[in-house]
């Protein structure tokens, strides 16, 4: 899925997200809340109103959260004895993180990759946060890997990075493989609640953009970086053999014959987008207007409302062009 090059520069740990967070807050400052119906307040009965619909809020709030929390520990503790003594666990709401070393070593995980992605993400794109578990599995080499995923779900054949299974949300990682095989899986699981139909061009998109990345000083904003994607989308644009932009959200195969080119071309279309300050916008709109536009096109064809598709093809091959190989 993605190449064991991958390396998340990050620029050191970044608070824990404390489990006692309201489920509609826990990444962001004023996240989702619960909306009301409209209503006219009496002149003589305002503040009784008001305080009855905020302590309704907040009791909602505090509902969500202790589900949310009861659910991470049963899925721990369901989850403890099939990984056996070898494997430690540890609940981190909403993220339950488990794999064959010690809690510190978990812990380390979570705190310089898991959370600072996962509040990054959250800021920038999804406004549904999750509201039940997601499992996170961390193999210390492909060896160990292999074995637990066979022995958890019965998976053979499996990527030699890490996947996500959606069905379980479920991330199962060789960890080995750095964090941007993390934070690609992440971002999966994370877009499942937000927009659970996107089509692949852009989950696969917008995942494989963080598989090299960092993260920046002064807001924590992820952002990605060129990565080993690039010679063969160069190459495929100097012998005038890449598709047209329409035709990649369009495909029906994304993952056939062509899928290394259909995950760069998707990846650096969203690196274009970043390097615009448009790749946020686009999401917003995809998100909003997808039973309209369910591939996409029409919402990326509204960024650039003065170019034809031809024009757009042109600079985006330029831009990729211009970029440098990473070494």
């Amino acid at each position: 899925m993605i190449s064991s090059r991958l390396a998340v520069m990050l620029l050191g740990p970044v608070p824990i997200v404390a489990a006692s967070l309201a489920l509609t807050q826990w990444w962001r400052p004023g996240g989702n809340g619960v909306i009301s119906g409209n209503h006219v307040l009496h002149a003589d009965e305002p503040l009784r109103n008001a305080k009855s619909d905020s302590e309704r809020h907040a009791k909602i709030a505090d509902d969500l959260k202790n589900r949310l929390v009861a659910d991470c520990e049963a899925t721990a503790a369901e989850l403890k004895p099939r990984l056996g003594g070898e494997c430690s666990v540890i609940v981190r709401v909403p993220f339950v993180i488990a794999g064959d070393m010690d809690e510190s070593q978990l812990s380390i995980w979570y705190t310089r990759t898991i959370a600072p992605a996962a509040r990054s993400l959250g800021n920038a794109y999804f406004r549904t946060s999750p509201s039940t578990p997601i499992t996170v599995l961390l193999f210390n080499g492909e060896r160990s890997y292999d074995c637990y995923a066979e022995a958890l779900f019965g998976d053979q054949g499996i990527s030699v990075y890490g996947y996500y299974k959606p069905e379980r949300r479920t991330l199962v990682m060789n960890i080995a493989t750095g964090g941007g095989t993390l934070i690609h899986e992440l971002t999966h699981a994370l877009i499942d609640f937000d927009f659970p139909h996107v089509p692949d061009w852009f989950n696969e998109g917008l995942a494989s953009l963080y598989e090299q990345s960092r993260f920046l000083p002064n807001e924590g904003e992820l952002e990605g970086l060129p990565n080993w994607r690039l010679p063969s989308l160069q190459e495929a644009v100097a012998r005038n053999r890449l598709g047209s932009l329409e035709a990649l959200f369009a495909t029906d195969d994304f993952r056939g014959v062509n899928v290394g080119l259909n995950y760069a071309q998707a990846r650096y279309f969203c690196l274009y987008l970043q390097e615009q300050k448009l790749l946020a916008e686009f999401y917003h709109r995809f998100r909003a207007s997808h039973d309209k536009d369910p591939q996409g096109s029409a919402a990326a064809k509204s960024l650039f409302p003065e170019k034809s598709w031809e024009q757009i093809d042109r600079d985006y091959q330029e831009f990729v062009t211009s970029l440098q190989q990473p070494r």
